[in-house]
């Protein structure tokens, strides 16, 4: 029951962070991207267990995360934006894009939320969930 609440509390925490930052930008945001936020902050959350564990690398973390990311933004704007037609988003305009669904330059940008996100993942795990590292840098209960 306890996987199921960090990954609910993850998952809440992804969805108002995406959305309130596109709010921020371009001053409305779609439930879709709620949607994708939180499903990133879930990958997140289990990529920062793992490396956590010592298993994987944050370098390797945030690759994983950014691939995530950049993936289910061109899913969701294949079939969203192309396929549906609702014009949720278009990076047409923007250099290095493919097919106006995901850019380089939003990649990058991907990669300092992911960043972010381990950090907000430590902090929820530690003041939410009562997680403490170890001193060998892995996590205990």
């Amino acid at each position: 029951m306890r996987r199921f609440w960090e990954l609910f509390t993850s998952g809440v925490f992804g969805a108002m962070c995406y959305g309130g930052i596109e709010v921020a930008e371009r001053g409305y945001s779609h439930i879709s991207m709620g949607v994708l936020g939180a499903a990133a902050m879930m990958v997140i959350h289990e990529l920062n267990g793992e490396r956590r564990k010592g298993r994987i690398d944050i370098f390797s973390a945030v690759m994983i995360s950014v691939l995530f990311i950049t993936s289910g933004e061109l899913l969701a704007g294949e079939i969203l934006n192309r396929r549906m037609g609702m014009k949720i988003w278009n990076y047409r305009g923007i250099p290095l894009n493919f097919d106006g669904q995901i850019c380089l330059m939003y990649s990058v940008v991907w990669l300092f939320l992911s960043l972010f996100g381990i950090a907000a993942d430590e902090l929820i795990r530690r003041f939410i969930f009562r997680e403490v590292p170890a001193s060998d840098g892995r996590s205990r209960l």
